[in-house]
């Protein structure tokens, strides 16, 4: 009753060359040309002065011929144009940023009663700091200065709302100056 069990899968090596970067002799062979034909692209460029991809002949010399480029991929430009929005830039991220740490901080409407969120604001205001850190030498001079100013301007607010939740702890302290008394 010993049946070989067949294998569920075959691993198939088909990298090229060595550890050593020697080609293989039992690499496979390259794939042949598909012979179906390909769909036309929907949109293409011409791309002026650009050499085709053809070998030179040996009476003359290569010539340069524009030829057609294939535009694939995302393109912001024409999303936004299709939908009417606007360009999107390091000050819209920072904003976004800035509007989230706020509203931990309990300085926008969001609804229901303002509520202080001390951890959420901290960690916006750590993230933010990332950001300056990793930016540092990228930016332009006003992209700069507006982070500085941002980072400063949430670090004096979180300053702010942890001494007014230091002095509502200490005024509810019995014996603390200030504290109601019995």
């Amino acid at each position: 009753m010993d049946k070989e069990k067949k294998p569920e899968f075959v691993v198939t090596d088909r990298r090229k060359f060595t550890v050593e970067g020697e080609p293989r002799q039992d690499a496979p062979l390259e794939a042949q040309q598909d012979p179906t034909p390909r769909p036309e692209p929907v949109a293409q460029k011409t791309a002026a002065a650009v050499p085709p991809p053809t070998q030179p002949k040996q009476d003359s010399a290569p010539t340069t011929a524009p030829i057609a480029i294939q535009e694939t991929g995302y393109n912001g430009e024409s999303e936004r144009t299709q939908f009417g929005g606007q360009k999107m830039e390091f000050i819209h991220l920072l904003d976004m940023l800035v509007q989230t740490a706020m509203m931990y901080a309990g300085a926008m409407e969001t609804g229901v009663e303002r509520r202080v969120d001390i951890v959420g604001l901290r960690q916006m205001i750590d993230l933010i700091g990332v950001l300056e850190q990793k930016t540092k030498g990228n930016l332009t001079e006003q992209e700069q200065s507006i982070l500085t100013n941002t980072v400063f301007q949430l670090r004096m607010t979180y300053m702010e709302i942890v001494n007014m939740i230091d002095r509502q702890a200490m005024s509810k302290v019995p014996g603390a100056p200030g504290a109601p008394r019995k």
